[in-house]
């Protein structure tokens, strides 16, 4: 089975044709157009006639016989819409045509065709009706040269063009590295579609695909085989590895709507059945909102060889836009069974903190945002799915919130928020119930020109009604104050002209200590539990959620210098950026987000957060440090160095420290010429000797074709070994796109890099 699947891909990768959306055109600015030749056509395209009531003529000889012009030598026949070159032309007045013989070159507005003979008419609308035969054709208005070929005849409306015993290709003229040999081609201009009976595509001669009836898009999405995909993986208790083929084909069945069916074949499980239905279900509000569009996909495995179960997955999602304030998102997620993933999908679903994740989540989701009014609304509805044999946790089996920033007339903007959720949990000994949280706030700078100080107040209460046991509420009320003492300084840096902006700040907080430890921790989580940030420190708050809210007497003291281009667009982009930040407590207690525990002890001051990240030029060198000032010594750090050329050169690398582990990363690409380049990624933890994944790659990219295969290494945590994979593609431009999986999987694992293909 191994060896037949091997065998497969290696042929289906031949005849894959990407047509999920095309791009007929080489930008001159990428490093693979760099070698494209120059813009050809089949002869210099001609001006035409600004005369708009009669026909430009020259010729050696001309007559009028048999009330016909009879035109020899050297003839040019030029008018406001078409131009015409030939030994002899013969012109009727009467039926509005010519016939041109001998070395015949005519252009209209889109089209250049070459031959022995061409005869021209007007039908009842007046449109122009060219018929040629043993001709070169070429259509200079798309591709890199246009798309071009030979043809017995050629046959040609402004609707429509008809091609017998003809190729088809959008390389440039004379260049033709691939092309369609059919027994008739039909392109549809009105419909923007191409069908070609009995068809070959052929590759530098080579014939790679057979239809009876092949159709593709002239311009946009097509339909067509996708990329196959082979990988190779580990079985618990197996010898040998085995191997998996997946083999889908893309529908492009309207403008607003699409299908994707796949078919996988695992050597070890059987063979599972994929379809994937997209539709757009409104056009686009405004410029500033994405279409609306829902989609379904769903897997299915009819019986296991191993479990002999029915393996199944089911996905559906919905974005619309309602109007311009208003949205609705749906997602819907479930698998036949918890082991779904680590056995079938072979893959680990990945949550936001890029950890395995423990379950699928579906939600129902109406947002309204006036940003006008400063008004905000949600309403959420979601439930999880227990995966990987994890913990349930709790859910948002309801959810609505609301925000208002309010204009006093005290001039003093007060922010008011309110936030009701009902908790449920899979487990019915946890607690559960709903919790309705308000919070009240309220700042105004000082009319001071210097340091900038800005006083604050706070107030949030909380309610808990909750299942089977006594409601409880919680008022704390929040003061604090900034002092910020920025100062901006001319200099330059790096050979720029800069502003050097420095900002110490000085954040006072103070919350009074509240027990909390009866509290239920829904969705409560220490940010001080991983790695302590510039950010953590300055934001004043250690927990996310709203189960614990922790008491503060606390003094911040922070310290940022930047220096910016002068000239500098984007506001983010700093050629050198230094923070550090510290905070010191007076309370030698904080609230606790351990369940039946009210406090926990703590230092005086935390450890000292640092980073500065430096821009030089095409390099940036970044590097963060959590600094412990009792053992004078960095407990976890993070440096990283990036140069940056363009989307096919460049290298970063990345190593951190948390303490107990290690973790180097590697991604980056190489040109080795302006058509071949190399990619490729590597995650390890030092500390373990593991590789998490792996990757490595090469691509050539030519003017009307491209190429790339990708080999990855997968760590598998869930049988303890790794799971290998390689995915082939070739794309012909015009008939092929980039938006594969295997594009979006290379762009995962190697993170900087673009991989689209012409």
């Amino acid at each position: 089975m191994k060896k037949y699947l091997i065998f497969l891909v290696l042929i289906l990768s031949h005849f894959s044709i990407y047509a999920e959306g095309i791009k007929l055109s080489c930008n001159p600015n990428e490093p693979a157009c760099a070698n494209c030749a120059e813009h050809q056509t089949l002869f210099p395209i001609e001006e035409f006639s600004t005369n708009s009531d009669s026909l430009d003529i020259e010729a050696d000889q001309s007559e009028f016989l048999e009330e016909k012009y009879l035109l020899n030598g050297n003839v040019e026949v030029n008018s406001k819409k078409l131009y015409l070159a030939a030994d002899d032309v013969e012109v009727s007045p009467i039926d509005n045509s010519l016939l041109a013989t001998g070395s015949v070159r005519f252009q209209d507005e889109s089209y250049l065709i070459t031959g022995d003979l061409l005869s021209a008419t007007r039908d009842e609308n007046n449109d122009l009706i060219a018929t040629a035969t043993n001709a070169n054709y070429q259509d200079f208005g798309v591709g890199l040269g246009g798309a071009n070929g030979y043809t017995e005849s050629i046959s040609k409306t402004p609707t429509n063009v008809l091609l017998t015993n003809s190729t088809y290709s959008l390389c440039p003229v004379n260049e033709n590295d691939w092309l369609i040999e059919a027994d008739q081609i039909n392109l549809n201009l009105d419909n923007n579609r191409g069908v070609a009976d009995n068809a070959t595509i052929k590759f530098y001669g080579v014939p790679i695909f057979y239809t009876p009836r092949y159709s593709w898009v002239l311009s946009g999405r097509g339909s067509g085989f996708l990329t196959p995909n082979y990988s190779s993986y580990a079985e618990p208790g197996a010898a040998d590895y085995s191997s998996s083929l997946r083999v889908p084909y893309y529908f492009n069945l309207a403008p607003d709507r699409d299908l994707l069916v796949a078919l996988t074949a695992m050597s070890s499980r059987g063979l599972i059945y994929e379809g994937k239905y997209r539709q757009l279900i409104a056009p686009k509000i405004s410029p500033d909102h994405e279409d609306s569009l829902w989609s379904i996909e769903a897997k299915y495995l009819p019986e296991d060889k191993i479990t002999n179960l029915k393996r199944w997955l089911v996905n559906f999602s919905q974005e619309m836009t309602i109007n311009d304030k208003t949205q609705l998102s749906a997602q819907y997620n479930r698998v036949s069974d918890t082991d779904y993933f680590k056995e079938i999908a072979r893959t680990n679903i990945i949550d936001r903190k890029n950890t395995k994740a423990t379950a699928l989540t579906s939600h129902i989701k109406l947002s309204y945002d006036d940003e006008e009014n400063n008004l905000s609304a949600t309403l959420l509805t979601e439930d999880e799915q227990v995966v990987n044999t994890a913990t349930p946790v709790y859910t948002r089996a309801l959810e609505g919130s609301v925000s208002k920033t309010f204009n006093a007339a005290t001039k003093m903007p007060i922010q008011a928020s309110l936030v009701s959720t009902k908790f449920a949990h899979d487990t019915k000994s946890k607690t559960a119930g709903v919790r309705t949280h308000i919070d009240l706030g309220i700042s105004r700078q000082l009319n001071i020109e210097y340091p900038i100080i800005t006083p604050r107040a706070s107030v949030a209460f909380t309610n808990y009604s909750l299942k089977n046991n006594p409601n409880i509420t919680r008022t704390i009320l929040g003061s604090g104050l900034d002092v910020d003492f920025t100062i901006n300084i001319p200099t330059s840096i790096f050979g720029n002209e800069a502003n050097h902006r420095i900002t110490p700040l000085i954040s006072y907080n103070y919350r009074a200590k509240k027990v909390q430890g009866n509290i239920p921790i829904f969705d409560t989580e220490d940010k001080y539990a991983d790695i302590i940030t510039f950010a953590d420190l300055t934001s004043g708050e250690r927990y996310t959620g709203l189960d614990r809210i922790t008491n503060a007497n606390d003094i911040t003291l922070s310290l940022e210098s930047s220096y910016r281009a002068t000239d500098a667009i984007d506001d983010d982009k700093d050629l050198l950026n230094m923070r550090i930040a510290q905070s010191f407590y007076t309370d030698d207690e904080v609230v606790s987000d351990t369940a039946s525990t009210n406090y926990e002890t703590r230092k005086s001051y935390s450890d000292i957060a640092a980073s500065i990240d430096v821009a030089i030029g095409k390099y940036v060198i970044s590097s963060s440090a959590q600094f412990n000032p009792d053992t004078s010594k960095i407990v976890k750090k993070e440096n990283s160095l990036t140069y940056t050329s363009n989307s096919r050169k460049f290298i970063t690398l990345s190593v951190s420290d948390e303490g107990t582990k290690e973790t180097d990363k590697l991604y980056g690409a190489y040109p080795l010429t302006n058509s071949i380049h190399l990619f490729g990624g590597l995650d390890k933890t030092t500390s373990t000797g593991i590789t998490n994944s792996e990757t490595t790659g090469i691509a050539y990219e030519s003017c009307c074709w491209a190429f790339r295969v990708a080999h990855f290494k997968t760590n598998n945590t869930s049988f303890g070994g790794y799971d290998y994979s390689t995915g082939f593609e070739l794309v012909l431009t015009g008939l092929g796109s980039t938006a594969s999986p295997l594009k979006r999987k290379i762009e995962d694992n190697v993170p900087g890099y673009t991989a689209k293909l012409r």
